[in-house]
């Protein structure tokens, strides 16, 4: 594989990590209220205001974790892929790299989701 397409991925996985860190300021901080476009919207944070801040509350450590993740593994991605650009051969590494560090965010978004969405339920519940 070319080490440019690991450069790209690099940059993407960058800034996926910068959009997740603002996104999870933003809520987190109360800037961002129930809404149909940004946050973790399941039909559990989606039922009341409390519910809404209640799961992203909960979320913000996996949240944290999430972003941290993308911005070591986007720039370790970046650092392969400069390294191995100079190099006449394709190496796998400057994709393998990228790939497990976008399919370790989508782990960590899916498990923010699944918190948020457990504590937006315990809100919702009559002994909650």
């Amino acid at each position: 594989m070319d080490p440019a397409a690991g450069l790209v991925f690099a940059v993407g996985l960058l800034a996926l990590g910068a959009v997740i860190h603002y996104v999870k300021n933003q809520v987190a901080g109360g800037k961002i209220q129930r809404n149909s476009v940004v946050g973790i919207r399941t039909r559990a944070t989606m039922s009341s205001d409390g519910a809404w801040q209640a799961g992203h509350a909960s979320a913000v450590p996996v949240l944290k974790a999430t972003f941290l993740t993308a911005y070591a593994t986007g720039a370790t991605s970046l650092v392969l892929g400069l390294a191995l650009s100079s190099g006449d051969a394709g190496n796998p590494v400057a994709f393998i790299v990228p790939a497990a560090g976008y399919a370790v965010v989508l782990a960590l978004l899916i498990a923010a989701s699944l918190k948020a969405d457990a504590a937006a339920r315990a809100v919702d519940r009559p002994d909650g």
